[in-house]
């Protein structure tokens, strides 16, 4: 996808603005309204303070990988993998859909 292309020198009207920024328009006036009424007040045993627990770490490293593979399969040892490598799943498993017309098409996980 070339996000070039995208750009063009057309306008919107005044209806397809409305149409296409409306849900925006609505979440900023309902923030406001919010704020204004106080509905999400942080309450006084959620304001900053003092945690409940003693912290243990001393430094965090946050991974954000849209897109990317999950947490569980990267973190998490699983020697059962490891043993089961390269042999066929059961026959109790559906057939898996094959891509294509392949046929016996071996397993990618």
């Amino acid at each position: 996808m070339n996000f070039g292309e995208q750009v063009t020198n057309e306008f919107f009207s005044r209806r397809e603005l409305l149409l296409r920024g409306g849900a925006g328009f609505g979440a900023l006036a309902l923030s406001g309204i919010l704020a204004r009424d106080k509905a999400f007040a942080i309450t006084e045993s959620l304001a900053l303070g003092q945690a409940h627990f003693a912290p243990k770490a001393k430094n965090v490293i946050f991974l954000f990988m849209e897109g990317g593979p999950s947490h569980i399969d990267l973190f998490d040892p699983k020697p059962l993998l490891n043993k089961l490598a390269g042999q066929r799943m059961p026959e109790s498993f559906k057939r898996p859909i094959t891509a294509m017309g392949e046929t016996e098409s071996p397993l990618l996980a």
